[in-house]
């Protein structure tokens, strides 16, 4: 049987890709090397009279990869779990009907796929990397502008708007994390915004 190795192909799609609980809508792009064989010489010389259709090859390749990879994408698969198993996707690109049904049709048979890269659109990734590292990190304890228990002039402490002790309603402000009380956007000890 006659061999072709080394054909590559590739293509790009727009998907929504997963990460943890975070869905993006982004381009992907991937690029693959595709080994083939002529299983019927017979078929093969009827359908292409003895010369490979590398055009129409790669164009079916690039289908099936992308089918594959959009369904994988749908399944929740991950950014990492889809760049990291380059075998599980190179045989369900194999198993997909745009290259599984060549050996019937034209006697070709996909041996195997391999150097299977991934790249997601920069923005994304980054973007991806950035929310997964920021919902890594440790939760600390709240600071003392979200506490709801506030202590009134009179001494009680409430969690309400107005005192249960006196009636005096909540005073508006807010604690900085430099423990500075203020009623504007920033604190006026240290100039941090009210919402850091």
């Amino acid at each position: 049987m006659e061999a072709f190795n080394g054909i590559q192909f590739d293509g790009h799609f727009n998907t929504e890709v997963v990460q943890g609980t975070y869905k993006l809508f982004t381009e992907v792009k991937f690029i693959a090397t595709l080994n083939i064989e002529i299983a019927d010489p017979d078929k093969f010389n009827t359908m292409f009279g003895g010369q490979l259709p590398v055009d129409i090859i790669k164009n079916d390749a690039s289908r099936a990869a992308e089918m594959t990879f959009t369904k994988m994408f749908a399944e929740g698969c991950s950014v990492d779990e889809l760049k990291y198993k380059a075998d599980t996707q190179a045989d369900l690109i194999l198993q997909n009907f745009a290259i599984a049904g060549w050996e019937a049709r034209a006697g070709i048979r996909a041996v195997a796929i391999s150097d299977v890269l991934i790249e997601i659109d920069p923005k994304t990734e980054k973007l991806l990397s950035t929310v997964v590292a920021m919902s890594a990190a440790p939760v600390s304890a709240p600071s003392p502008q979200n506490n709801t228990v506030w202590q009134c002039a009179c001494g009680n402490k409430n969690s309400g708007r107005f005192c249960t002790e006196c009636g005096t309603k909540k005073p508006e402000y807010w604690v900085c994390s430099c423990s500075n009380r203020n009623k504007g956007n920033f604190c006026t000890e240290c100039g941090k915004p009210k919402n850091q």
